[in-house]
């Protein structure tokens, strides 16, 4: 109608034009003062006084301070702080830093802040940002914008790990009494009001960007329903991680747009390996030591309807340890088909016809994964007898980490965007004070795997990093390590004037939002 009405008036062609131009400019002007954005819970500290390596956590930080190399939304490696590196030899990775950038505070960045935050971090015993760094042997300062990292060992994924290595302001750290931080990044902490809200103010004199946003204040909104609600009545600009049962809620809101990002955290079964000595098995052979009892139950399990069940899109069927996002993907592992039949013959052929007891441990704070955990019990109870065991968190981490579980459930995001820390963490089967083996909490063992883990931690080709990788993972699955259940797949909701692709590590970083 209003084309209409201003050809049929054409003297009021340029004066109705021109205020359209004002007001939409003016409301655009207003939506880059202040976005607000919906969140679930506090940061557990800000850089270097983190207490936890979450998502959340490193995500609020990497808005004040910036790596020396960022990851894009693929995982694909680019420079921030560096302009470029080298290898002068396979131990050695040097960085030519850029020398225009300042601290929030106006102290220039050199080489010597480089220095400084990598050791403050590997000096540290109970950083939780130390063991990204343990291969590190020295770093030496060439210059005031040269810089050598030397490793132990040839080291293929020093990236990868500094990515989430914040770069901090020697002087500044030195002479501060407070905990407040100060780093390069876009945003520097105005204000920060715990259980309430955080407040970020854009760094005018960021060098590496032209972040478009001037004030962002991160709503601390601990239930989902009321960060939901928010997002719809305005409230909020972006809630991140919508949950599956609002999804259709929120997408069907007015000026709401939802965007489902497919994040790399691959969700599993445990089990416990052990042949002997088993927690759930005292005195007798455990069941689970053999493969084909592994591989029964992971035939009898339905991860279609689990998906359909709990998850509407929000979720996707697992083949492997990883998603496709991450470097080590192999494509041609499938996942093994439902299949009652074939399940209930490998448990006949393992001498467990008539199945056998297993407990499933979960903790009882967390609804979902009650849900699936009831699910898949359900599922089991077919070739098994199953119960699931509720768990306070207090009680279920040490039970888990002390490996007294006998199948569990769990997730992992390759932070790194590298599946070597599969390999590292949780398929190793030594458990090392650098935490090699660490998250292995089913004892399992395969000399195979633990000789391509060695190989690929030093192993400077990509390529042949790459096959090692992907044979490694093939055998592991043969092996029935976890049984792989589904790939997250995040709803983020946004005002519809927004302009933002969301990333799949999931930190939201506010220099990538615009608004239209």
């Amino acid at each position: 109608m209003k084309k209409i009405f201003v050809l049929m008036i054409g003297i009021l062609l340029s004066i109705e034009f021109s205020g359209c131009i004002n007001q939409a400019g003016e409301g655009n002007q207003r939506k880059k003062e202040l976005l607000t954005i919906g969140i679930g819970e506090d940061p557990y500290g800000f850089f270097p006084w983190i207490d936890s390596y979450d998502t959340n956590t490193i995500g609020i930080n990497f808005n004040i301070f910036d790596p020396l190399v960022e990851f894009d939304n693929s995982f694909k490696l680019f420079p921030k702080l560096a302009k470029s590196w080298n290898n002068p030899d396979n131990c050695t990775w040097r960085f030519f830093l850029r020398d225009d950038v300042a601290f929030q505070n106006g102290y220039n960045f050199t080489a010597n802040d480089v220095k400084y935050s990598i050791d403050l971090i590997k000096d540290n015993q109970s950083s939780v940002l130390r063991d990204l760094i343990t291969e590190i042997k020295e770093v030496h300062v060439l210059d005031n914008y040269t810089v050598d990292i030397e490793t132990y060992q040839p080291f293929p994924i020093l990236l990868n790990k500094l990515v989430n290595i914040p770069i901090l302001s020697q002087k500044y750290q030195q002479e501060t009494t407070e905990k407040w931080p100060i780093g390069t990044g876009a945003y520097k902490l105005e204000e920060y009001v715990p259980k309430d809200h955080i407040t970020l103010e854009r760094f005018d004199g960021y060098s590496i960007g032209h972040p478009v946003i001037k004030k962002v204040i991160l709503k601390i909104i601990q239930n989902p329903e009321e960060r939901k609600n928010a997002l719809i009545n305005g409230t909020i600009d972006i809630m991140e991680q919508i949950p599956p049962t609002y999804a259709d809620e929120v997408s069907h809101s007015t000026g709401i747009t939802v965007k489902k990002i497919s994040n790399p955290s691959v969700y599993y079964l445990g089990f416990d390996c052990r042949e002997n000595n088993s927690s759930g098995f005292p005195g007798t052979k455990n069941p689970l030591s053999d493969v084909r009892v592994r591989k029964a139950m992971y035939y009898a399990i339905d991860v279609d309807l689990i998906i359909k069940k709990f998850f509407n899109t929000s979720a996707e069927p697992a083949s492997q340890f990883l998603s496709p996002l991450i470097f080590g993907y192999n494509p041609k592992i499938k996942r093994l088909p439902f299949d009652l039949n074939l399940s209930r013959q490998l448990l006949k052929d393992a001498g467990y016809e008539n199945g056998f007891n297993l407990t499933l441990d979960c903790p009882e704070e967390w609804p979902l994964q009650i849900n699936i955990s009831r699910e898949i019990a359900k599922q089991l109870s077919q070739i098994l007898s199953v119960k699931v065991n509720l768990l306070p968190t207090e009680k279920f981490y040490p039970k888990l980490y002390m490996r007294n579980c006998s199948i569990f459930l769990s997730g992992w995001i390759p932070a790194t965007g590298d599946g070597g820390e599969i390999f590292d963490y949780l398929l190793r089967s030594e458990n090392d004070p650098l935490g090699i083996g660490s998250y292995n909490f089913g004892y399992y063992s395969n000399q195979t795997v633990d000789q391509i883990t060695q190989e690929i931690a030093h192993t400077m080709d990509q390529k042949t990093r790459l096959q090692l990788m992907q044979e490694g993972f093939k055998v592991a699955m043969d092996d029935v390590a976890w049984i792989p259940l589904y790939i997250s797949v995040c709803n983020v909701g946004m005002a519809d004037y927004i302009v933002w692709n969301p990333r799949s590590d999931l930190m939201t970083l506010v220099e990538e939002i615009t608004v239209k």
